[in-house]
């Protein structure tokens, strides 16, 4: 049956039975909206989107430079405590951040589109992952985007997504691309060719200077359609299975806790993080973990938390002895860059915290990248507390340019397990950072390329002093220990709930092993890393699965 999107609850308390819905998707994130939206465009599929968060009708979501705010207000993002401390006889103190609200993380993060190396999803098909591969992302990305630079290069037009190359451009920006250059990087005008060696302007899912989250470009156009109904302000407890298979979710929001039947399946898109803790939640995961919680077995998974693994970033901040971009954020010129955006939808309020990115190989015999760069003419105010170094969305007053790298393929596993049978539990998170020998070497590279960068003659002159870490840090054992202190989480977690072969949490069409009746589709489920940021991987991945999906029916 189809219920119009704000009686839904309201049907509920009244009659205390089930409406029962083709598809439920719990979670309208990157991955979530785009599941909602492909799998009620044949008008046939009565679909419920369930969403924890609100509405993000802030103007701080359509504003690009929002981010800095959204990450910190619990309005916006989610704040999850990890358990595990850095370094030995120091408290943790790490905090992962993830959006809440429609479009999910893609309503808060960077807007960097980057699709990642072909190299990335064949190993996923290696993995066990039958049917994926470079070549079916590719057509994927293809179909969802828009891209202003046309055709060309594997782009796609005519899609939902708007993707804009780089467009705030300044001397500072240019300097850090000849930079990359001097390096041997080829300069790109795409980023996101099949060899992504190179460096060049970031491309960004923004039109016109607002952002394009999931919410905007798939979500919004569905909601027109009588047999999609979205839910927000609820969480989705847990899933409800009879005999081994879903039959319903049990939820709670303001009108209290209900149960909704699904005829067909549960789409969990739930994120890195919230996908295993529902399974888990639901019965399905380790049994050790699930008893300890008091939560009733369903089905013993044991992968299901496990295979956790992030990008790991760190920044290193300069003194500019030229006018950055901090200026632009305070007094008169905020002003004034808040009016231009207003009316023009231009200027430094119009894009992503960083404008100039670039894909090396953090040691020469490596046959890919594996280190992403970031740079731009803006730092953060430093605070006193050293586990704490910086204050999101406070730059400081003198000029600063910031150089930040992420490591894109780390090899350290971690894991995320449930602390309870409720939510209000809380979670236990343990990254493992740097736990091999490999990821100890990339750490220690990957610092001294970000140094070799800045050092360059095209920056030599324009960063006249290194904030942070210091220049005192020297040694390989100086640099390790600094990287495990300050380097914070690349908010780019997969696997967790990974594709593969019979031990894995999915088979290759992200249906859950061992019960009937739900998937998991998003970062959860993909067997390995991405080399680039993850709301494109994302919005591709759940594109290809909603098509399957469809073509299954």
């Amino acid at each position: 049956m189809t219920v119009k999107t704000d009686l839904v609850f309201d049907y509920l308390v009244t009659t205390q039975t089930d409406v029962v819905f083709d598809y439920i998707v719990v979670g309208a994130g990157s991955s979530g909206c785009v599941m909602a939206e492909g799998l009620s465009r044949n008008g046939r599929n009565n679909v419920l989107l369930i969403e924890a968060g609100g509405d993000n009708r802030s103007p701080l979501v359509t504003m690009p430079k929002g981010i800095g705010k959204l990450a910190l207000n619990p309005r916006f993002a989610w704040h999850y405590p990890v358990s595990q401390a850095r370094l030995p006889d120091e408290a943790s103190s790490e905090v992962w951040v993830r959006g809440r609200g429609l479009g999910g993380s893609s309503a808060i993060n960077g807007m960097i589109w980057s699709r990642g190396q072909p190299s990335d999803f064949d190993a996923w098909g290696e993995a066990g992952a039958t049917g994926w591969n470079w070549s079916v992302m590719r057509d994927a990305y293809a179909a969802v985007e828009n891209h202003e630079l046309g055709l060309g290069g594997g782009r796609g037009v005519g899609g939902p997504v708007t993707i804009s190359p780089g467009k705030f451009r300044y001397p500072a920006a240019e300097a850090a691309i000849a930079a990359g250059e001097s390096m041997g990087l080829p300069r790109r005008d795409d980023l996101n060719g099949e060899d992504i060696e190179g460096v060049g302007y970031y491309a960004h899912n923004i039109r016109n200077g607002r952002r394009v989250s999931s919410a905007k470009a798939f979500l919004e156009p569905a909601r027109r359609r009588p047999n999609l109904s979205v839910m927000t302000d609820t969480l989705v407890r847990r899933i409800i299975f009879e005999q081994g298979r879903a039959v319903a979710v049990e939820v709670e929001n303001a009108a209290g806790v209900q149960r909704i039947g699904v005829a067909g399946e549960v789409i969990v898109s739930a994120g890195a993080i919230e996908s295993p803790a529902l399974l888990q939640r639901s019965g399905v995961g380790p049994g050790e973990v699930l008893s300890g919680a008091g939560v009733p077995v369903v089905a013993d998974r044991a992968a299901v938390g496990r295979n956790l693994r992030e990008h790991l970033g760190l920044s290193i901040a300069f003194r500019l002895s030229v006018p950055g971009n901090n200026r632009e954020f305070r007094g008169p010129r905020l002003v004034a860059n808040v009016l231009r955006y207003a009316m023009f939808g231009s200027g430094p309020l119009a894009t992503g915290p960083y404008e100039v990115g670039a894909f090396v190989r953090s040691r020469p015999n490596l046959p890919h990248p594996d280190l992403q760069i970031y740079a731009g003419a803006f730092t953060f105010a430093r605070a006193g507390d050293p586990k704490f170094p910086v204050q999101l969305s406070v730059v400081e007053r003198e000029p600063g340019f910031t150089v930040y790298g992420q490591m894109l393929q780390l090899t350290s596993r971690g894991s995320i397990d449930i602390g309870g049978a409720t939510m209000s539990d809380g979670l236990v998170i343990k990254p493992n950072w740097l736990t091999t020998p490999e990821d100890q070497e990339c750490a220690i590279a990957s610092f001294k390329m970000l140094r070799r960068f800045a050092s360059q003659p095209a920056l030599k002159d324009l960063l006249v002093a290194e904030l942070a870490p210091g220049k005192h840090i020297e040694s390989d054992e100086d640099i390790l220990t600094s990287v495990r202190r300050y380097s914070r989480c690349g908010t780019h977690a997969v696997g967790s709930c990974a594709m593969g072969g019979l031990e894995a949490v999915l088979d290759s069409d992200c249906r859950v092993r061992g019960v009937d009746g739900v998937r998991v589709v998003d970062c959860s489920a993909m067997p390995g890393l991405v080399s680039g940021n993850t709301h494109a991987p994302a919005t591709a991945f759940a594109w290809e699965v909603a098509r399957r999906i469809v073509c299954e029916a």
